[in-house]
């Protein structure tokens, strides 16, 4: 009589006791999953496309686009958004903005090593706002020396700082300690004193400043040099000077040169962009969907969603809104065509023409409080919610189903192993007795 193994025994009828289980728990967990990926996937679309629709649906953007050009390239650029209005406008630019650039009189090693007072205070000044640097604190490693380059670094560093930079730049075989603001116009003059310090040299230094750049505030002239409508600003954009437009100076004009001349106006070509944008963004969605709804059939298999009310919904509910009417037109009307697949489509020739002879119209069906970006962008709100969305809701749904499968794997595994050590007693056990026997029956030859 042969003997048994006990391990490979109690190994196959434990697996036998718990793998039913384990398979049919295993199928449960990848349909789980596969949900969970499908939901997060179109998800992820439905945020893209909600993501593209504002950017063509904010207070400086919208579907029609305007652009702003300028006569000669050089002086200054212009950007319109969607609130520009169009025109035409003559500029002369008499001054760019700069920022204060001084240095302090004192001498400093090339390797910056000038020790500086540990004593009094050091005070900046920008813009009605002050910075007290005490130069006690200067002092980082606490040898009781500070030097230049600490000075600089406690500047720069300083919570307090109000638009302060200190440097040191070495010219000539020398090191000069310079403090710029950060930024640039009249108000940001800087202001240096120092205190306190028993130091002569230093306060002296401060006192007395050399002015390397002047600050200046930026000038321009809506029309002639003199005789137009004169425009300071402290930086060199001109924001909202002119409605929904900015304007960046970069070059001051010599006295007595003719202004500029700036037209701001739709740029057609920009707006159809645009549009092409949010054809290729609403596709983008609809392909998704129909990756995760679709039916199958004998050559294509069913997706994992195809019953999925949520997906249902979202789908019912852009078809409804693309092909209703906004502002008394419909997407139709100027060459926007669905398909009986869903898929959207633009008729160049009849766009073109929409937004020749009514581009008003145009922005309206797109643009603003109930027109068609802001309708989707409501629907798309319940979903995309963080916290109680419903795609938020599903996900957490199914995440709990999976978190139940796995516990319930490991109640199988521990059964399993109960499983496993009884067969191996039992099995063992009865290999003994089967040795035992043989013994006894080689007794008798």
């Amino acid at each position: 009589m042969s003997s048994l193994d006990p391990i490979s025994m109690a190994t196959q009828l434990a697996t036998f006791d718990v793998q039913p289980f384990q398979q049919r728990d295993q199928m449960q967990a990848d349909r789980y999953q596969s949900q969970l990926t499908a939901l997060s996937k179109v998800e992820s679309a439905l945020r893209e496309f909600r993501t593209a629709m504002n950017e063509m649906n904010s207070t400086t953007s919208s579907i029609i686009k305007n652009s702003a050009t300028v006569s000669q390239d050089g002086y200054f650029t212009a950007n319109a958004d969607a609130t520009a209005l169009a025109g035409s406008y003559q500029i002369f630019v008499e001054q760019i903005a700069s920022a204060h650039q001084v240095s302090a009189d004192m001498p400093v090693d090339l390797d910056s090593t000038t020790e500086i007072p540990t004593v009094g205070t050091l005070d900046l000044t920008i813009n009605g706002e002050t910075m007290s640097l005490d130069l006690a604190t200067v002092d980082t490693d606490g040898d009781g020396i500070a030097t230049m380059a600490d000075l600089v670094s406690a500047i720069n560093n300083d919570s307090a700082n109000p638009g302060v930079n200190a440097t040191l730049v070495r010219s000539n075989g020398q090191t000069h300690f310079m403090l710029s603001s950060s930024e640039t116009g009249v108000a940001n003059r800087i202001s240096v004193s120092a205190s306190g310090t028993g130091q002569a040299w230093f306060e002296d230094a401060f006192t007395n400043l050399n002015e390397i750049s002047a600050p200046k505030d930026a000038v321009i002239w809506l029309g002639e040099e003199g005789s137009g409508l004169q425009l300071t600003n402290s930086s060199n954009t001109f924001q909202g000077f002119i409605y929904g437009v900015d304007i960046t100076v970069s070059k001051a004009q010599t006295a007595g040169e003719a202004p500029l001349s700036l037209n701001v106006g739709a740029d057609a070509e920009a707006t159809k962009e645009q549009v092409n944008q949010f054809v290729e963004a609403y596709n983008s969605l609809i392909a998704t969907l129909d990756t995760y709804t679709k039916i199958g059939g004998e050559d294509e298999k069913r997706g994992v969603l195809a019953s999925d009310p949520t997906l249902r919904s979202i789908e019912s509910q852009l078809t409804s809104i693309v092909r209703n009417e906004f502002n008394g037109m419909r997407l139709s009307d100027v060459g926007i065509t669905i398909s009986r697949e869903g898929k959207m489509s633009i008729d160049s020739e009849k766009f073109d023409e929409a937004q020749q002879t009514n581009g008003a119209a145009l922005e309206a069906m797109f643009n603003g409080e109930g027109a068609l970006l802001s309708t989707l962008d409501s629907m798309a709100e319940p979903f995309l919610k963080f916290s109680s969305g419903l795609f938020s809701s599903r996900k957490d749904a199914l995440q709990a189903g999976l978190d139940r499968l796995d516990d319930k794997q490991a109640k199988l595994e521990r059964k399993y192993e109960m499983s496993y050590n009884r067969y191996l007693k039992q099995f063992t056990h009865m290999n003994s007795l089967m040795t035992q026997m043989n013994q006894t029956m080689s007794m008798f030859g």
